[in-house]
């Protein structure tokens, strides 16, 4: 790399050969290099799928409705819901729909997307006074986001 050192300052000078002294460094350069795969591994690995956005449930006679608005529809391969009556419970509904797919599924669901609002047909249900729901996205890296919790009545 040539530089017109006569264009540069002093001080300038100096940091620009200390600049050149540490990229020449094949030792540096091995460590740079080692030290920002470090990091690339690190921030693909671990990244969690985007949580859904907003969520909730209702009834009409018999039959439940789950509405889930997600951030984003690029990167979401399945929807993981549960509704039951304490945090840990799904009695009520528990079901992994594959992310727009809307044939095929078992008998009284239904699944619908526009934008990002997915609407999830969850059949006859059994009505309960009170209940808890949970919904989570799992992306295309195979990785589930955190539980979106509510409880409703």
């Amino acid at each position: 790399m040539k530089t017109n050192h006569n264009l540069l300052s002093r001080k300038e000078t100096k940091r620009f050969i200390r600049f050149e002294n540490l990229i020449s460094s094949n030792q540096s350069l091995v460590k740079f290099h080692i030290w920002f795969l470090i990091l690339f591994c690190c921030c693909t690995f671990y990244s969690h799928a985007q949580a859904p956005l907003d969520a909730s449930v209702s009834f009409s006679g018999n039959h439940g409705y789950f509405k889930v608005m997600v951030p984003d529809t690029n990167d979401v391969s399945e929807i993981e819901m549960l509704v039951g009556t304490d945090d840990n419970a799904s009695e009520m509904f528990s079901h992994i729909f594959t992310y727009d797919q809307v044939s095929g599924l078992p008998s009284g669901l239904s699944y619908s997307r526009t934008g990002n609002e997915i609407n999830i047909g969850m059949g006859t249900v059994t009505l309960l006074n009170a209940y808890n729901a949970k919904v989570r996205l799992k992306n295309g890296s195979n990785s589930w986001s955190d539980w979106y919790e509510f409880i409703g009545n």
